[in-house]
């Protein structure tokens, strides 16, 4: 907050601290900033991140599990959603919340009931059970999303292997959405079952188990050779008991030419239509939230604010995923050739540094006679030479 307040200028470091206190639709704002620059393929994304902080002071501070550490550790997480552009593969993010750790009570110790099923009772569908957790979030502001800003062409929600399962589907379908995800690699999947059914009796949904060994060759929709290893993609409708409803599979299995070793992963999307390569295509890009979360954190503050109450935690979290989009903008109204917050940073620096020279000299800033001076300034700090 110190370091905005000294480059702001204009603004002293209580006025900033006032600003982080606002109540901010951070939503339709990040909306608005990119929506002239989406194209028209887009899919929807998001994932969690933990950042460390220590103290106990911190609102909603606890011990998650960090995927960089591969532990839990002491800090806060904060659940992201982004819209990824599929033509420039690039992604904007959108909002972000911070999650809470509920603790757990202490479970009371039940009275062992007799043999049977209890008088009265009556049979329940899973489908139905109330959201917690993540899901309940996710399915709320899925929904929140598409009525606040209505995003054309919006068909696709992307969610890791967490959302691999019944209540997953479940939380993206009040959104209207349809989902694409991972399964376990062990998952047991059905064929749905075509043969003749019994006239008596409920009727007949599973077919025969899908053995990933021996899957039928009119499944198979691509063969590839890379290197020491052969990748066959296979696709099919299936059936699995955690979830209901259909689903499209794809099974990609890739064998060691060397070794013989399998390395099996099973994609699906609620989508039955759906091409095979655009399920591929469109898990792959998920991955792109991660690079905001990385510059999040090692550029814009993530990793290192100092902010404790609720209200501005929330503030600082949108602000840092927010300067991913303005940093894209930026590089496409630049002269770089190649996207690097690094070479951004170095050119707003040597800008900042050409017109305090100047100041001290008497001279005035002319941003127009100026900005050939200005990127030689700044060409000595940059990773990407190469300027457009």
């Amino acid at each position: 907050m110190l370091g905005i307040s000294r480059w702001s200028e204009k603004y002293s470091y209580k006025t900033i601290e006032r600003f982080f206190d606002k109540k901010i639709n951070w939503l339709s704002i990040k909306w608005k900033l990119v929506k002239g620059s989406i194209s028209k393929e887009v899919i929807l994304v998001a994932d969690e991140t933990t950042v460390s902080k220590s103290g106990k002071s911190t609102y909603g501070v606890n011990y998650f599990y960090s995927g960089l550490h591969n532990r839990a550790i002491k800090g806060l997480s904060f659940l992201s959603f982004a819209l990824v552009d599929v033509e420039t593969r690039k992604s904007y993010p959108l909002f972000t919340r911070q999650m809470k750790r509920v603790e757990k009570k202490s479970v009371e110790v039940k009275v062992k009931r007799g043999v049977g099923r209890p008088k009265g009772s009556k049979n329940k569908n899973s489908g139905d059970a109330p959201l917690k957790g993540t899901f309940k979030v996710v399915s709320r502001y899925l929904v929140h999303i598409q009525k606040v800003i209505k995003i054309p062409n919006l068909r696709y929600f992307v969610y890791d292997g967490a959302f691999g399962n019944g209540v997953g589907v479940q939380a993206v379908k009040p959104s209207g959405l349809y989902l694409i995800s991972k399964l376990k690699r062990n998952s047991k999947l059905f064929f749905v079952f075509e043969g003749e059914q019994k006239q008596r009796g409920r009727k007949r949904i599973y077919g025969e188990v899908i053995e990933y060994s021996t899957i039928d060759e009119k499944y198979l929709k691509e063969t590839k050779q890379e290197q020491n290893k052969t990748i066959k993609i296979y696709q099919l409708e299936a059936l699995n008991k955690s979830i209901k409803g259909k689903l499209n599979i794809v099974i990609i299995i890739e064998t060691n030419t060397q070794n013989n070793k399998n390395n099996r992963t099973i994609l699906f999307s609620t989508d039955l239509n759906q091409h095979y390569q655009k399920i591929i295509d469109y898990y792959s890009l998920r991955f792109q939230i991660e690079f905001n979360f990385r510059d999040a954190k090692q550029f814009f503050g993530l990793e290192d604010f100092m902010n404790i109450n609720k209200r501005r935690i929330h503030n600082f979290a949108n602000l840092s995923m927010f300067m991913n989009s303005v940093t894209h903008l930026i590089h496409k109204e630049s002269h770089f050739a190649n996207y690097s917050v690094s070479d951004i940073k170095a050119l707003f620096m040597a800008r900042q540094y050409t017109r305090e020279v100047l100041k001290i000299y008497g001279h005035k800033v002319d941003e127009v006679l100026i900005e050939e001076a200005i990127y030689k300034v700044s060409a000595f700090s940059l990773i990407h030479g190469n300027v457009a």
